[in-house]
């Protein structure tokens, strides 16, 4: 019977120490019970005052980020120039063809 209790006890001191690690690596620290760490912060707190720089890519986005008007109203520019451009070539090319004489050598 002793050597029972004495194969038991071994058997508990081994689980005992082969699971130690692992539940240690669970505690939380009292002082610190929100459950970050030391150099972490909530993101839904904005008392961060430390260096974050998802937060600066983030912000960097938003601040060069045009709302819907802005970018239709670019657009609309931008394709309004490309018209008017183009028309100038257009304009541009049949007044060369119309200098040009029917045997297709320039005018003097």
């Amino acid at each position: 019977m002793t050597k029972k209790i004495l194969w038991a006890s071994a058997g508990l001191l081994a689980a005992l120490t082969l699971f130690a690690p692992s539940a240690s690596a669970q505690y939380r620290a009292p002082g610190n019970a929100d459950g970050f760490q030391n150099n972490e912060q909530d993101p839904s707190k904005n008392s961060f005052s430390g260096f974050d720089p998802m937060s600066l890519i983030h912000n960097a986005n938003l601040s060069r980020s045009r709302n819907g008007y802005d970018f239709a109203e670019d657009t609309q520019q931008q394709l309004n120039k490309a018209a008017e451009e183009f028309k100038k070539q257009q304009q541009l090319q049949l007044q060369q063809q119309q200098a040009l004489p029917v045997d297709g050598t320039p005018a003097p």
